[in-house]
């Protein structure tokens, strides 16, 4: 852990230091060596709260993104459950750092149990079975409501990659053009929407996940993939409609660490 109690005060590990777990109060030595990343470890290698994982340096560097005070604050329920929050803002909302593979059970608990949250999932052990494709135009555009992209398919990642010079490569239906009874339909491109880019584009691409860990199809809560290079990718349904494809929407992280205080 990052935090302990000395004395009663929220301290950072340093050398030699003691302290107490905010969580269970149970004694914590500072462990602050050369090779692992400075932190507080229960004596005894207990582990008070059971979704906690070990602590890299990727957790360090969102954390450092907030004020120290927002970091692992300890959460309580009506029953009396506790848990430490990776992080906490003043509106109320937790942020969750998320590293390792996580069960759906245990991904649904902690929604359940605080609620107002979001996760940051750390991207890096499957970024090579991620391809990012083309843009998409803003979901929210009048025209976008009338298409219907086609997804990618395994073959393109052998040819196609990501590109943000415009929409020609998209393939689409138009929901207007649908005939009930009947599975045939016109099949357009790219260049009919091509004018529409860059000015409708807000970071929406195509994507395909091989092998993808499923747990982050089932969250109900918002969900960004930290692609690294100081990159995110929100990840969900492309617009409201039920024919719609999943998609991620790239942004700068320090525009989610943004977006995130001013909630």
């Amino acid at each position: 852990m990052e935090i302990a109690l000395v004395d009663g005060v929220r301290m950072l590990p340093s050398p030699g230091a003691q302290g107490s777990c905010q969580a269970c109060g149970a004694a914590m030595t500072a462990k602050c060596g050369e090779h692992n990343v400075w932190h507080w470890a229960h004596k005894g290698r207990r582990v008070c709260d059971p979704w906690w994982e070990n602590e890299g340096e990727w957790h360090r560097a969102w954390k450092r993104s907030f004020p120290e005070d927002y970091h692992e604050v300890v959460q309580h329920d009506i029953i009396g459950e506790k848990h430490i929050a990776d992080v906490k803002l003043p509106s109320g909302l937790v942020i969750e750092l998320q590293h390792s593979a996580m069960s759906p059970e245990e991904m649904r608990s902690r929604e359940v149990f605080y609620g107002k949250m979001v996760w940051i999932v750390d991207a890096e052990p499957f970024r090579k079975n991620l391809h990012i494709f083309y843009p998409l135009p803003d979901p929210a555009a009048p025209f976008a409501s009338d298409l219907s992209f086609i997804s990618p398919l395994p073959e393109w990642r052998d040819h196609q990659r990501r590109n943000d010079t415009g929409f020609g490569p998209l393939m689409f239906f138009r929901r207007s053009e649908r005939v009930e009874g009947t599975n045939m339909q016109q099949l357009h491109f790219g260049p009919e929407i091509a004018e529409h880019f860059p000015a409708t584009y807000r970071g929406h691409h195509m994507y395909l996940w091989m092998r993808p860990r499923d747990v982050w199809y089932q969250t109900s809560k918002p969900t960004y993939l930290d692609l690294g290079n100081d990159i995110v990718a929100k990840l969900g349904p492309y617009g409201p409609w039920e024919d719609t494809i999943m998609c991620l929407k790239l942004m700068p992280k320090e525009t989610l660490v943004r977006e995130l205080l001013s909630v």
